[in-house]
């Protein structure tokens, strides 16, 4: 009985090592995996940055708008005032295009780059996350 046993035992240690997959850490595989994910980074630097710039931009311009306006309306007579925010807004719409653009504009050509190749085509990638990192 005992001799049964030992054989089950021992032929179930061999068939699992069998099925078990190799661990080893083999640089050229490596290469060989990273070189063939090359053309998927690419297309989502590229999808990444062509779609995600705008869509940081748009997101900049109305965040640098709200900012500039509250901030604006607070140094004449309060964000409550709507005919102060009104009158601040004639000034601060271009101001927050204008920076909304430029940081926009950045922030999307970063993620684009960075998060589209780290990993592609995630909605980081797209600036649709969060824009700056604090």
């Amino acid at each position: 009985m005992k001799k049964q046993v030992l054989g089950l035992a021992m032929i179930m240690v061999a068939s699992a090592g069998a099925v078990a997959p190799v661990m080893a850490a083999d640089e050229a595989m490596e290469k060989v995996t990273q070189a063939a994910l090359l053309p998927t980074r690419l297309g989502g630097v590229v999808a990444g940055t062509v779609l995600g710039t705008p869509v940081a931009v748009v997101r900049e311009s109305y965040k640098s708008y709200i900012d500039l306006t509250g901030k604006g309306a607070e140094a004449i007579k309060g964000k409550e005032c709507g005919p102060a925010c009104l009158l601040v807004s004639v000034f601060t719409l271009p101001a927050g295009l204008v920076v909304g653009g430029v940081k926009g504009s950045y922030y999307g050509l970063k993620n684009g780059f960075m998060k589209g190749f780290e990993t592609p085509f995630h909605p980081d990638s797209f600036s649709l996350g969060e824009l700056d990192e604090k």
